[in-house]
């Protein structure tokens, strides 16, 4: 009786296996940058879409007062001489659904930083509001390594006011609103400088052309406090007038007098400039540029490479000068 022969194992062979292998790490290198793009992506709709909520609360501010909030607020220095009031974060917070916050803070306390928030506006202590965080950043939004701040926990916001331009073209009436006093740069050519008092109708640029608020969330803090060196919810040390000179010593945070291209890796200029007041580059995460916020609640992305005469021209509400592409 003929025995059959007994049927070969069926089974991958160490080549094959080797081959499939690489297959699946091709398939893998080729969907991983596609589903980080995606990723990127819906960050990047929501920081726009943090940035449309910043509008349409400025927006509400203005309707209610008839005027925007001040970008910082500081009083006389021999009232508070090292303290500084808060910005234009606070005063929008009940347009933001954050009434109860709000209605706690003692603006006539003098001191909004970080390290010595105390009585009802210890409420700001690691207090977390999402949207004044671009989900893009990498960064610990209540880090501010090496400062007094980090002791208090204080937020680091991550989209900044626009006070104006350095030395830009000076407007109607010859004035630049722009000054070096001391810290850097300051400005009251823009939407929301120190102790402002701007309506819709100041941005005779027109308000699709004036920029009023702009991200600040990419570089390290290590590199740049991103103008939050007492905490976010700080203002300004005294109310010098830009245009005066008594403007010396002149700082504020919360809002940024530009003077860079954006994401420029500017550490300091100058011995007396400070890397984390009056010029902080608006920068971001997002790859090839920034989001910013114009005054007719747009947003608009502007590029890295956007010619540093425009950006200035975006910033500045009055210069009459024609924006062009951007």
């Amino acid at each position: 009786m003929k025995v059959p022969a007994r049927g070969g194992h069926s089974g991958f062979t160490l080549i094959e296996l080797l081959v499939v292998i690489a297959i699946i790490a091709i398939l893998v290198a080729l969907l991983l940058p596609a589903v980080q793009q995606a990723r990127e992506a819906a960050r990047r709709s929501s920081c726009k879409n943090n940035l449309k909520q910043i509008g349409l609360a400025l927006h509400n501010y203005h309707d209610t007062h008839s005027i925007f909030p001040q970008g910082a607020f500081g009083k006389d220095q021999a009232v508070w001489p090292t303290n500084g009031n808060t910005n234009w974060r606070a005063f929008i917070l009940p347009q933001l659904e954050q009434t109860a916050v709000y209605d706690q803070l003692d603006f006539e306390a003098g001191d909004f930083r970080g390290l010595t928030l105390a009585g009802t506006n210890s409420i700001l202590q690691n207090l977390s509001i999402s949207v004044f965080l671009c989900p893009s950043s990498a960064l610990d939004p209540f880090d501010n390594s090496g400062t007094s701040n980090n002791a208090a926990r204080a937020l680091c916001h991550q989209y900044v006011g626009i006070q104006g331009s350095a030395r830009p073209i000076p407007g109607p009436d010859g004035n630049r609103g722009t000054r070096d006093c001391g810290q850097g740069w300051s400005c009251n050519n823009g939407m929301l400088f120190q102790n402002g008092n701007t309506r819709m109708r100041d941005a005779t640029d027109g308000t699709s052309n004036t920029m009023i608020v702009a991200e600040q969330s990419g570089l390290t803090n290590g590199q740049n406090l991103t103008s939050n060196y007492y905490g976010g919810w700080h203002g300004s040390r005294n109310n010098n007038n830009v245009d005066s000179a008594t403007c010396t010593d002149h700082w504020t945070t919360g809002s940024t007098c530009v003077r860079f291209a954006p994401n420029s890796n500017i550490i300091q200029v100058g011995a007396t400039d400070q890397k984390y007041r009056n010029n902080t580059v608006i920068n971001s995460f997002h790859t090839g540029g920034v989001q910013v916020l114009m005054t007719d609640g747009s947003v608009h992305f502007l590029s890295d490479n956007i010619h540093f005469d425009t950006l200035k021209r975006l910033c500045t509400r009055y210069d009459g000068q024609v924006v062009g592409e951007y």
